[in-house]
């Protein structure tokens, strides 16, 4: 009896140990995930093909720019993040095709492709190494998610185990947000050259 009862505990013990190597093993798409480099605007994050550095954010309901030789008007129901940023190239040349804007609740936003004409948008650009591009992201996002956000890039999906950036931009908090009713990208202060 002695024995039975040491067998089924050593099989107990057994089962027990097999069942916390299984809840406590990652899965395959978490061993193989992206590695992130964190940073917070002001701060030069480097990745494994690229760096980056977040200069400033601005938020605006509608965005006026000169393309093909006219005033193109963009208006959303939400609001027009423009991030400043300056990217460089490691050590080969390459681009960063895209970018997200995570919001506080998990949203992804793609940077917005209403935009052709504007420049320089930085999503796809070519980066070569020593000649760093700043120019500017721009996502169309809704207003709830313009608080704690964090700016993702590249793409998490393109490489198992590459490195991917994810700069914090800014606090939370209740102050008010600063949105401007217009923002004219080849006027403002600070505008790319």
């Amino acid at each position: 009896m002695m024995r039975w009862l040491g067998r089924l505990a050593a099989l107990l013990v057994a089962a027990l140990l097999l069942l916390a190597m299984q809840w406590s093993t990652p899965l395959y798409d978490e061993m193989i995930a992206p590695i992130p480099a964190y940073g917070q605007i002001g701060d030069t994050v480097a990745a494994r093909k690229f760096t980056i550095r977040i200069e400033t954010i601005q938020f605006a309901r509608q965005l006026r720019f000169e393309a093909y030789g006219k005033e193109e008007v963009r208006d959303t129901s939400g609001l027009w993040a423009v991030v400043t940023a300056t990217l460089g190239a490691q050590s080969e040349t390459t681009t960063v095709n895209d970018a997200y804007w995570e919001g506080p609740t998990g949203l992804l936003y793609s940077h917005s492709n209403r935009l052709s004409g504007v420049r320089p948008l930085l999503a796809g650009a070519l980066l070569q190494p020593g000649l760093p591009r700043r120019g500017w992201f721009i996502f169309e996002i809704r207003e709830d998610q313009a608080r704690g956000a964090t700016f993702v890039a590249p793409n998490a999906g393109l490489i198992p185990l590459d490195s991917i950036v994810r700069v914090r931009l800014g606090a939370g908090g209740d102050g008010a947000l600063p949105i401007l009713d217009s923002l004219d990208l080849d006027r403002t202060p600070g505008t790319i050259e």
